[in-house]
């Protein structure tokens, strides 16, 4: 399945654009799905965009010293690369920085309002946290649950996005995104990071995922990931009432 139109362009080169009525199809075909999930709210959908399109978004992925990253080593996760956001992504090849726009478009966000049921859904055009990430050999994320608001705009997080790069994956490579129980007992799902595969998330406090064990890909790969978080406003009490435009009387 693939829910992404390919246009070219005679200046920019090759542009896509998603679907708004195949993303709403789509929403609709996998909204149960999405609330029955466990241990929360999520789905799975392969083939988001099509292999010819997500291949060639991989190869142009950018790998270890070919970009700004920031590399994080700590003992909660190691090996991970990311912020390129610091530089306005300027490292970044231009098909996947309009990706990155594409999550931010009006029809990913009417598709994850009617996939999810959170309205009034706010993209991050800043990509706290997000956007390009990738894991080196040896490297993991142990399980913890997000962080719950956009401090910058006082708004609180709902959804998480995460989008994978991943060519010819092989399951001795490990790097499965585990969702695991409120009370962190057991883990309830597991999730490959495959190619063109799009997770989708929602946020809590105990809603606990990450991928703890250490990767055991190629010295030459890496765990390739775009993510995208996404919120919504709470209105303050003090918040003056809502009206349309106010006009000017004609003047004489």
């Amino acid at each position: 399945m693939s829910v992404a139109i390919l246009e070219e362009g005679p200046l920019l080169g090759p542009s896509f654009f998603l679907s708004r009525k195949a993303l709403r199809a789509l929403a609709l075909a996998q909204r149960d799905a999405y609330g029955a999930a466990r241990p929360h709210p999520h789905v799975v959908i392969d083939g988001f965009l099509g292999e010819r399109l997500a291949s060639g978004l991989a190869e142009i992925f950018p790998g270890a010293t070919e970009a700004s990253w920031k590399r994080r080593d700590h003992q909660e996760q190691a090996a991970r690369l990311g912020q390129l956001q610091r530089n306005a992504f300027e490292d970044v090849p231009g098909a996947l920085r309009h990706l990155l726009a594409e999550f931010s478009s009006m029809s990913f966000i009417d598709f994850l309002e009617t996939l999810t049921g959170v309205q009034g859904l706010i993209p991050d055009p800043h990509f706290r946290g997000a956007g390009l990430h990738l894991t080196l050999r040896g490297g993991h994320l142990a399980l913890h649950a997000d962080f719950n608001r956009d401090r910058f705009r006082a708004l609180s997080r709902r959804l998480t996005v995460l989008y994978y790069l991943n060519p010819g994956w092989e399951a001795a490579w490990g790097g499965d995104l585990e969702l695991w129980s409120a009370d962190l007992s057991r883990c309830e799902t597991r999730i490959a990071p495959l190619l063109d595969r799009l997770v989708v998330m929602a946020h809590g406090d105990d809603h606990w995922h990450g991928h703890p064990a250490a990767l055991e890909c190629p010295e030459d790969r890496g765990r390739a990931a775009v993510a995208a978080y996404f919120y919504t406003a709470q209105e303050s009490p003090d918040a003056p009432e809502a009206h349309s435009a106010i006009w000017a009387p004609p003047r004489s």
